[in-house]
């Protein structure tokens, strides 16, 4: 299993059309597994420096919906996490 960040694209009946970065998962085949919120923390001021650069460096990738995840679109949990 690998993951980066990538920019989803949501939408709902109240904000409409949006954007967050999230930590996507992906199977061992390179295949989309699902995906959850993103955080930015770390041991020291260089870890969350180098956090943000792998997020904006990550966010000129294409652009994912969560129609892209295969099935319904899923939302990774920690408890998932640990599963695989």
């Amino acid at each position: 299993m690998s993951w980066n960040y990538r920019v989803m694209e949501f939408e709902d009946e109240i904000e409409g059309k949006y954007y967050e970065i999230k930590e996507v998962y992906y199977n061992r085949d390179g295949t989309l597994m699902g995906y959850c919120d993103a955080s930015v923390s770390g041991g020291s001021f260089g870890d969350i420096i180098n956090t943000l650069d792998m997020m904006k460096t990550d966010a000129h990738k294409a652009v994912l919906k969560p129609s892209d995840f295969e099935g319904e679109s899923e939302e990774v949990t920690s408890a998932k996490m640990d599963e695989t």
